[in-house]
């Protein structure tokens, strides 16, 4: 996944916890599973990337990874809200999210 639809996935979750929350178990469940995707997402982007060149190593910095590192606690944070099924908890940290990202 690119960032972008990572970020739009978020957006798209924290539009949903504003609009009309998940009224079930099931709701919550897929919601959750969502989130967490979108964890291991922005923690594989967010890992350096080392180019081998001529047996010589460099960092290579990734333009996003600045922004993905300030909103990954709070998408941990929102993970456990959500968990718990506290909507209200879950949309303060996914409004955090789309601020820092």
């Amino acid at each position: 996944m690119f960032y972008g639809n990572t970020k739009s996935l978020l957006e798209s979750i924290v539009r949903g916890l504003k609009t009309q929350p998940p009224q079930n178990d099931a709701e919550w469940q897929a919601q959750t599973d969502l989130v967490q995707g979108c964890l291991t997402e922005m923690i594989e982007m967010s890992e350096p990337t080392i180019n081998s060149v001529n047996s010589t190593s460099r960092y290579v910095h990734r333009p996003v990874a600045d922004k993905l590192n300030r909103a990954t606690p709070h998408v941990r944070s929102m993970l456990t809200a959500m968990r718990d099924r506290d909507g209200t908890t879950a949309l303060a940290h996914g409004e955090t999210i789309l601020r820092r990202l």
